[in-house]
């Protein structure tokens, strides 16, 4: 059984590379160069980050439904991993990193790939486990926004767990503190909403679509 999980997983993998082909060497790409100039400018986040992005794409490609993630799942996707490795590699003054940055408006650079990546986090779980939900008719429309909304909030806080977990056992993280993750959870919050609107959307477009 395990046997037959795994070869279904690694078949899934290399179907989702396959797929993107020119994606997945541009992001390789990108990648690559992120970590080259974070071991150059002694960044103590550079390979970590590069890991994360590598094991975030395996993730990816394992779960990707038959007909493929979107083209805005797909985006979304690319922007967050771009994010990820520029907020914690691109240094800034003393030991702050673009991560630190505080936009126009006192929006902070941090919570924006908050809002883009878990956004399109649920949004993908939604795409990728549709097939295999039961279907839910009264109220789907609702019901999905909501699932999708909440599924993304999930897997913010889970990443509030994991960046918890880094300052126990790593030196320097760039993390921040409580306000930081109050600022997060809430950036969480609004790009999963504006998932769940999308998704909604296209249930209600699907199911009008279907009707007689």
């Amino acid at each position: 059984m395990m046997a037959a999980v795994t070869a279904s997983s690694s078949h899934g993998v290399r179907a989702g590379f396959a797929r993107h082909l020119k994606l997945a060497s541009s992001m390789a790409i990108v990648v690559a160069g992120f970590v080259v100039y974070g071991v150059a400018t002694e960044s103590p986040l550079a390979l970590p980050y590069g890991v994360i992005i590598v094991g975030g794409a395996l993730l990816v490609a394992a779960i990707e439904p038959e007909h493929g993630f979107s083209r805005l799942v797909l985006a979304g996707l690319t922007l967050w991993a771009v994010g990820h490795l520029a907020g914690g590699t691109i240094g800034l003054d003393r030991d702050r990193t673009l991560y630190n940055a505080v936009l126009p408006g006192g929006i902070h650079f941090d919570n924006v790939v908050h809002l883009v990546g878990f956004g399109t986090a649920g949004l993908a779980w939604w795409e990728a486990s549709r097939s295999w939900l039961v279907p839910i008719h009264e109220h789907r429309v609702a019901v999905v926004a909501v699932a999708v909304w909440l599924a993304g909030m999930g897997i913010g806080a889970l990443n509030e767990v994991a960046e918890f977990i880094a300052t126990l056992v790593l030196p320097e993280t760039n993390v921040g503190g409580y306000r930081n993750t109050g600022r997060d959870l809430i950036a969480n919050l609004l790009g999963a909403a504006v998932a769940g609107i999308v998704a909604a959307r296209r249930e209600r477009a699907g199911a009008a679509g279907a009707s007689p």
